[in-house]
């Protein structure tokens, strides 16, 4: 592995996507060299010839157009993304022309197949969850129909890319693993403590965790609730805590880091995830933190809205309840609070489920064979 290099191409400045930056620190740790790219900022230093692959960029998307009519849409698509396609080029040409490996089957993979085209090299795309499930099957067929492979993090993933006619041989499962010994289980746990981690967005169903706990407030249950993160939605949230009088059970850390959330979420006795299915398709994939929880030995609940029942079964290893139930919620988050004897049950089976299918040593090497495809 070590005689050949793969470039990620992101489609933002950093790989602010906390998988993403465990996954290249992964590879990098069993010797493989990473070559970052990413297509914004858009001012870069010119390296290379700029006018030949200018040309030859703007070829390859002709005989595409010409060979394969597409959607007005995706067609001005790929035109947003010429000139990324054009500078990554010339820095892959410059750079020794490494196997192009792009994040998300957007903006990146545009740029990436186009580049790689143009190079006469191979390429490939790691899918994920809105990346996918919210674009038209068939301008993800069109989107990946260069990619000489593609990785999943998800068995919904899978299916969705195979059944948008990728071939199957070129769709791997790779999921987002964690390494085991830096999440020692924790069996120590104060009473009634819920975390929640993520973006603010109306796809967690954060709303309905707070009117659960409005729910539990009633009831007299003895309990506070830490929100982790930021986004769209905070203010909503807050009013209304507000507006259901719970405002005092809720802490709003904002973004934390990672090692600061996996103190919050190690300290936690559940972590709560209510995520919905959106009218766009849009939903989770396996979120991070639901692996994270996992292996640090804090009570899940959820849903089956997004991927997490790939992993998490009900009354098995977590309590999976319906999205935008929060008397359910509320029911599943009183229980766990409350019987310990449940509790320790089901995170020790969910540290055993993270172990078997969640070790970032096993999903690196899936990844090291992937790679190996394409560099014999």
């Amino acid at each position: 592995m070590k005689n050949y290099k793969i470039m990620y191409v992101l489609h933002r400045e950093e790989a602010s996507e906390t998988f993403i930056r465990r996954e290249i620190e992964g590879l990098r740790g069993v010797g493989v060299e990473v070559l970052i790219y990413t297509l914004i900022p858009s001012i870069k230093e010119e390296c290379g010839d700029i006018a030949k692959w200018h040309r030859e960029v703007w070829r390859v998307l002709w005989q595409r157009i010409v060979a394969r009519p597409f959607s007005l849409s995706y067609v001005l698509r790929l035109l947003r993304n010429i000139s990324p396609a054009i500078h990554l080029a010339a820095t892959a040409d410059k750079l020794g022309r490494p196997h192009l490996h792009a994040q998300f089957a957007w903006c990146a993979a545009d740029a990436a197949s186009l580049a790689a085209a143009a190079l006469g090299v191979k390429w490939s795309c790691g899918v994920h969850a809105w990346d996918i499930f919210t674009r038209p099957r068939c301008e993800s067929r069109a989107r990946l129909a260069t990619a000489a492979g593609v990785t999943a993090c998800t068995m919904k993933a899978v299916g969705y890319v195979q059944r948008a006619a990728v071939p199957h041989e070129k769709v791997v499962l790779v999921r987002h693993g964690l390494e085991p010994e830096a999440y020692p289980f924790n069996k120590e746990r104060s009473g009634g403590h819920i975390v929640a981690v993520g973006r603010f967005v109306r796809k967690k169903g954060f709303d309905t965790l707070v009117r659960a706990c409005a729910i539990l407030h009633e009831r007299g249950v003895d309990f506070r609730c830490t929100m982790v993160g930021d986004g769209p939605e905070a203010l909503r949230l807050r009013h209304l805590a507000e507006r259901l009088g719970v405002s005092a059970v809720f802490s709003w850390s904002g973004w934390l880091e990672s090692q600061a959330v996996v103190r919050v979420v190690s300290g936690a006795t559940v972590l709560a995830l209510p995520s919905r299915r959106l009218g766009n398709a849009d939903s989770d994939g396996f979120a991070n933190v639901l692996s994270e929880a996992m292996f640090l030995g804090t009570a899940v609940v959820t849903t089956e809205a997004g991927a997490a029942g790939e992993l998490l079964h009900e009354n098995e290893n977590a309590r999976l309840v319906n999205p935008d139930d929060p008397a359910a919620l509320a029911q599943a988050l009183q229980e766990l609070i409350m019987e310990a004897a449940t509790r320790q049950r089901l995170v020790y089976a969910a540290r055993t489920t993270a172990e078997r299918h969640l070790d970032q040593r096993r999903e690196i090497g899936r990844l090291v064979d992937f790679f190996g495809r394409f560099n014999r």
